[in-house]
């Protein structure tokens, strides 16, 4: 984590973190079950806002708005996530193999 937004407590700067599609928000009957892994409060869409706000975080260099991908907008080298959209890490971990994690898992793809 580079660094975090007003009122939040989840994460600190200096965290190691990897972007994850399906949201987690730690509140729902689905996220405190371990019988689900999708999450009722925010559930699972393809849109390009941020998901609690409907709003997008990104401007180009004249100011225009640029959307969001799957909530997570991993293909930039910087970013913007919801907390519901990241999982905390052990840093000794390799970000080669952590990357799994993010979509792999979530997918049920990966390495076979």
């Amino acid at each position: 984590m580079e660094s975090v937004g007003e009122d939040v407590d989840e994460v600190v700067e200096g965290d190691v973190v990897i972007p994850v599609f399906l949201p987690d928000c730690g509140d729902c009957a689905d996220c405190k079950s371990k019988k689900s892994n999708l999450c009722s409060k925010l559930p699972f869409q393809v849109s390009p806002w941020m998901p609690r706000d409907k709003t997008s975080r990104f401007t180009n260099l004249k100011g225009e708005v640029l959307y969001h991908f799957l909530n997570v907008s991993s293909f930039s080298e910087y970013t913007v996530v919801d907390t519901a959209h990241i999982v905390k890490i052990d840093p000794s971990i390799p970000p080669s193999k952590a990357c799994l994690l993010s979509c792999g898992v979530s997918t049920g793809t990966g390495i076979h």
